[in-house]
């Protein structure tokens, strides 16, 4: 039974409820004017009666459930129509008769639409921490280090039949030489990259490194056609004007997607390489059928290399985008709404589980270290969250092997278009 489709169901039962409720109408004759004047057909008819009498036949119990998540709120003081759309959506997970997400939104919804804009955040406030309590059904994962392996297997067909036809996909990283976490990221990509067959070259930027010498090479690989694609790895040196050196790559060869002239192609919606990281989010949604069309995204973080292309691209897939950060107030209550929420804020395990909408996909690109404990954490409290979401990405596994292979995958596109 379509989603979209039941809501004119769950109007109608809503609306049944509140005629005994309110009005003290029988509920037989409840239930058949308010399918009758919706004009219902089976099964949703079914579905409408079937709740009304769900609920009623275990209304103190659901009452109890709701005043006991309500902070404060006793039941007879919430609206008559609030309370007729909170009972509905309680039996309906309760009974399993629906996901917890799509309950909760379609309660939302209709509290919208019958009742006020503030009654539909008192709504989700309840529903939520209601969904908290069902017995756990843990997250799926989103396997990125699965994926990137996929992904360079598909790359060394590509590189194979692009050598066949004389030509050598070439990558050229400019990484700072005395920057230890540089050079371990860029050795990695480096083998990966050689792995599938791209050779690669490095330029070791140092305190010595004038900015001209810096403009000047990357402007030499620009104009070297036997090169595909250079990526300047950033933090460059503190004496380095890295914004100029981006700008001296443009978008022809800015296989990470982060030079200005990348970044204002997507925004404009013009073709161009798009951000590794962000890409890989999105290939990771792909991979996993996880459609956002429609969807509340919430993107914590602004970072021109994640936050922000990452709303971008979650925009040109028809998501609603919401752009926070570690300043903006009412955090925890924005990210409650999200079905899709991506943590990419650099803070560790900021987002905890009752920031998360029961069902939401959850895409953690946080990496940061925490004294006293062994690897890598994200930015998303993954225990927690594991709970409460219905797909997940783990850190680490989930969104750092996918910006590798996205790098990589934008070499190789750029080598075919040449």
């Amino acid at each position: 039974m379509p989603v979209r489709s039941k809501r004119k169901a769950r109007i109608a039962a809503m609306k049944a409820l509140y005629a005994v409720d309110v009005g003290g109408q029988a509920p037989d004759d409840a239930i058949h004017e308010a399918i009758t004047a919706a004009d219902l057909a089976e099964p949703y008819a079914q579905f409408a009666a079937d709740a009304v009498r769900g609920v009623l036949t275990c209304r103190e119990e659901l009452q109890a459930v709701i005043e006991s998540h309500s902070q404060g709120f006793t039941f007879d003081r919430m609206a008559a129509v609030d309370r007729c759309i909170l009972l509905l959506a309680a039996w309906e997970m309760q009974a399993r008769r629906e996901d917890p997400a799509i309950a909760i939104n379609e309660a939302i919804e209709i509290a919208k639409a019958y009742s006020t804009e503030d009654s539909g955040r008192f709504v989700n406030g309840i529903l939520g921490t209601i969904a908290r309590q069902l017995p756990s059904n843990e997250a799926r994962i989103l396997d990125g280090k699965q994926l990137s392996k996929q992904v360079r297997e598909e790359l060394k067909v590509r590189v194979a039949a692009l050598q066949e036809r004389g030509i050598q996909p070439r990558l050229e990283v400019l990484v700072a030489a005395e920057d230890p976490g540089s050079q371990t990221y860029v050795k990695m990509k480096r083998k990966w990259a050689e792995e599938v067959g791209i050779l690669t070259g490095t330029f070791e930027v140092g305190t010595t490194t004038a900015q001209d010498e810096l403009v000047g090479r990357i402007r030499a690989l620009n104009e070297d056609d036997s090169v595909h694609g250079i990526l300047v790895q950033h933090p460059l040196p503190a004496h380095l004007d890295e914004e100029a050196a981006l700008e001296a790559l443009g978008h022809r060869k800015d296989v990470d997607g982060i030079s200005p002239q990348s970044l204002g192609r997507l925004v404009a919606g013009m073709p161009g390489f798009r951000a590794a990281t962000p890409l890989g989010m999105m290939r990771l949604l792909d991979e996993y059928g996880l459609d956002v069309t429609g969807k509340r995204a919430v993107v914590i973080g602004r970072s021109v290399i994640l936050g922000k292309p990452a709303a971008l691209m979650l925009l040109e897939r028809h998501a609603t985008v919401t752009i926070c950060h570690s300043r903006t107030q009412g955090l925890r209550e924005i990210c409650r709404f999200a079905d899709v929420l991506l943590a990419a804020v650099g803070r560790a395990e900021m987002v905890r589980g009752d920031w998360i909408k029961p069902g939401a996909v959850v895409l953690d690109a946080g990496y940061n270290r925490v004294e006293g404990r062994k690897g890598d954490v994200g930015d998303v409290a993954f225990d927690e969250a594991r709970e409460v979401a219905g797909w997940i990405t783990p850190v680490p596994g989930g969104v750092g092997p996918m910006t590798v292979a996205m790098l990589l995958s934008n070499v190789v596109d750029a080598a075919e278009a040449s």
